[in-house]
């Protein structure tokens, strides 16, 4: 995977190919766009990428440039070298690593359009990321992809005079769609009767995990079904035991199938404490799932207005009680067709087309 790349019309940048939301998207969209449009991860050999996540064997034009620790400036040099031989048409850049050696090396290349893709602003609380970030953005001169409003706004203050516009993430929709509960159920080893709620992230103090567990207690007549991995892990496994709730919490760690774990749910739970705007609540939305969700980030433009819920992060009470409102009653309208108006993929598409065109946003 690592030869044969020919010109194509994208090259993106992340920080590491690893399961998460903004890979997933990346490779999506490397899929979706016309042309080969290959994805770099800094940290990470190709090998070894593709040994720790299944879906990089399937993704086509992946590779590693295994940056080593500190700080590289040959690989600004390397990367540069590799862009010029490609000749893409554009270059997205996600996050501020992504930003420092392939924003550098797109200029130095002479990439006709290079981009930072901001996916989140709660980093920005640190100032030495804001003066990181607003440097970078004078030296890359980047035009600013913001996945929300609120990312925008934000954006716009760190990087004051970079054309920042907003594209929505997208989900498919025909992938995630409803399906029978009892055969997504059946097929996961889940208990066939009673509710089941449920939270899809990495296991990470950032997600709030022990803010949903914590807010389980109250809500006896259900089971919490976490879906992911990661550092937390075997503290929040401890934490269900001290809570006494280790027969009602399911760990079923990281899934590549979520299309058919989450019909099995009955209800979405994202207690995050800080958050972008993450595909799995709109993944959960476009199965028609009702979500409850922090208020926080641009969790406020992804949830839908009517259906979902919105409670302050670290309340575990005002979590459960939101929970327990969310199982008693079906949605007044289907999340599903705010899915389809706000967040689909041709929408996603023609946005990415446009700025590769030069042309502004609509």
């Amino acid at each position: 995977m690592t030869g044969g790349f020919v010109s194509g019309a994208l090259v993106q940048i992340v920080q590491r190919l690893a399961p998460g939301g903004i890979e997933v998207l990346a490779l999506e969209l490397a899929r979706r766009l016309p042309g080969s449009n290959p994805v770099f991860s800094l940290d990470g050999d190709t090998q070894s990428l593709v040994e720790s996540w299944s879906a990089l064997a399937q993704a086509g034009m992946v590779e590693g440039l295994d940056k080593a620790p500190g700080l590289r400036p040959g690989l600004v040099v390397s990367l540069a070298a590799r862009l010029r031989a490609l000749k893409p048409r554009a270059v997205l850049l996600h996050h501020i690593g992504p930003l420092l050696y392939g924003g550098l090396a797109a200029r130095l290349a002479r990439v006709p359009v290079v981009a930072y893709v901001e996916h989140d602003s709660w980093h920005y609380d640190a100032p030495r990321q804001r003066t990181l970030t607003a440097a970078l953005a004078r030296i890359v001169r980047p035009q600013v992809v913001a996945v929300s409003q609120a990312v925008a706004e934000v954006s716009r203050t760190v990087m004051p005079g970079a054309p920042v516009r907003v594209i929505l993430n997208a989900v498919d929709t025909e992938r995630f769609r409803p399906a029978p509960r009892a055969a997504a159920r059946a097929a996961l080893g889940l208990p066939a009767e009673g509710a089941l709620v449920g939270s899809a992230g990495r296991l990470e103090p950032v997600k709030g995990h022990d803010v949903l567990l914590r807010a389980m207690v109250e809500v006896p007549e259900a089971r919490l079904v976490l879906i992911g991995q990661g550092s937390a892990g075997e503290a929040l496994r401890h934490l269900a035991d001290q809570l006494g709730l280790a027969g009602r919490v399911h760990f079923l760690g990281h899934r590549g199938d979520m299309p058919q774990v989450l019909p099995a749910l009955d209800l979405f739970c994202l207690p995050s404490r800080n958050e972008g705007l993450p595909l799995s609540v709109i993944e959960a939305q476009a199965c028609d799932m009702p979500v409850v969700a922090s208020s926080v980030g641009s969790l406020r433009e992804a949830v839908c207005p009517v259906s979902g819920r919105l409670v302050p992060p670290e309340d575990p009470a005002a979590l459960a009680a939101a929970i327990r409102a969310g199982l008693a009653a079906p949605p007044p309208v289907a999340p599903r067709a705010f899915v389809r108006a706000h967040f689909c993929w041709d929408r996603m598409l023609a946005a990415y087309e446009d700025l590769m065109a030069g042309r502004p946003p609509c």
